[in-house]
C-alpha cells in the first residue's frame, strides 16, 4: 500500500511542471529505519535510464552491490527503479527534484521503501533515506547533510547520544560501523 502511495506521489510531482522541488517532511532515523522494507550498505555499480513501458515515464534503474544487510533480505545485487533521468543521448529527460541520484563507484547506506505495483522503490523520505559513505580521517563515515544529534534524538543507546551531545558543533558524520551498529541496535529492539 505504501509503495503505491509513494509511486503516486512521485508521478504527481513529475507531472506538476510548476513544482521546483519535492517537499518531504523531515523524519528522524528511527522512523526511517522503521518504515524501510530493506536497508543495506552497498556500492552503486550501474545506472540505466529508459522509458518505462508500464508507467510511460522516464525512469532510472540504479544497481547496487550489497556489502552488508541491515534490514530485510536484499539480494547480493539490488536494483531500484526511480522516476526521472535523462535518456541516453541527452535528447529527452525528466528531472524530479528531491529524488536522490547515485554515483557509480560510490558507497551508500540505503533505507528503501517497499516496491510499488509499478516497480518503483526509492529511499524512505526520498533523500532522507540515503546516507553517503565517505572516507574520513579515522576511516569510513556516513553523512546525510543533517545534524546527527537531531536525527538520532529518539534513539538508544544513550551512550551514542551522549557522545553526539558532547560535541559543540553540528555532527554531520558518524563512523560507518558505529552508524550500522546503531541501526542494528534499533532493529533488534523494534523489529
Amino acid at each position: 500500500m505504501f509503495g503505491k502511495f509513494l509511486a503516486a506521489c512521485l508521478i504527481g510531482l513529475a507531472v506538476a511542471g510548476s513544482a521546483s522541488a519535492a517537499t518531504v517532511r523531515p523524519i528522524l532515523l528511527d522512523e526511517i529505519i522503521d518504515t524501510s522494507a530493506v536497508a543495506f550498505h552497498g556500492t552503486c555499480i550501474a545506472n540505466r535510464v529508459e522509458l518505462d513501458p508500464v508507467s510511460r515515464f522516464i525512469v532510472t534503474y540504479s544497481t547496487f552491490a550489497v556489502r552488508d544487510v541491515l534490514k530485510g533480505a536484499p539480494p547480493a545485487t539490488h536494483v531500484i527503479k526511480q522516476i526521472g533521468g535523462t535518456l541516453p543521448g541527452g535528447e529527452s529527460g525528466m528531472i524530479v527534484r528531491g529524488v536522490p541520484k547515485f554515483v557509480v563507484g560510490e558507497e551508500y547506506v540505503l533505507f528503501l521503501a517497499g516496491i510499488s505495483s509499478m516497480g518503483f522503490s526509492s529511499p524512505v523520505g526520498l533523500a532522507q533515506g540515503r546516507f553517503a559513505v565517505q572516507e574520513g580521517k579515522a576511516g569510513k563515515t556516513v553523512a546525510s547533510g543533517r545534524d546527527l544529534r537531531e536525527l538520532t534524538a529518539r534513539m538508544p543507546p544513550a551512550v551514542l547520544r551522549q557522545a553526539l551531545e558532547d560535541r559543540n558543533a553540528p555532527v554531520n558524520e558518524l563512523g560507518l560501523e558505529e552508524f550500522k551498529q546503531l541501526v542494528r541496535s534499533h532493529t533488534s529492539r523494534y523489529p
